[in-house]
């Protein structure tokens, strides 16, 4: 069963510097409801409280659920960041072009990105 996971839910709140105080103060929350969430006391938080953490912290509410099968690998610190590299995993094209653009200098990638921009432009329109 998906439940949420106090492991996950720190290590985002620890990789952005915030406390259980701080998170409180800017999402309106009660810090003993925060605490009680953070520390896994709370198993079952709202989903409106879960929106105002996620909103708070940068992330999506996916990022701090434990899934029965996750659907991304866990070196990830978020389901995001887990997806692409699969997706680039997965496609022996994208990881030439990953690879490649490792060793550009900065003048050299941000030619790259420009023609890639124009060309996602051009497909896009």
């Amino acid at each position: 069963m998906d439940e949420l996971s106090k492991e996950k839910l720190n290590i985002i709140k620890n990789s952005k510097n915030f406390t259980n105080a701080k998170i409180a103060e800017l999402t309106g929350i009660k810090l003993s409801t925060i605490d009680k969430i953070f520390s896994g006391a709370n198993k079952n938080p709202t989903l409106d409280t879960l929106k105002k953490i996620a909103k708070i912290l940068d992330c999506s509410i996916d990022d701090f659920i434990n899934y029965e099968e996750e659907p991304t690998s866990p070196y990830y610190l978020d389901r995001k960041t887990g997806e692409l590299a699969q997706e680039i995993h997965d496609n022996p094209d994208l990881r030439i072009l990953l690879d490649a653009s490792k060793d550009l200098s900065p003048e050299d990638l941000k030619t790259v990105i420009t023609i890639a921009q124009k060309i996602k432009g051009n497909t896009n329109g």
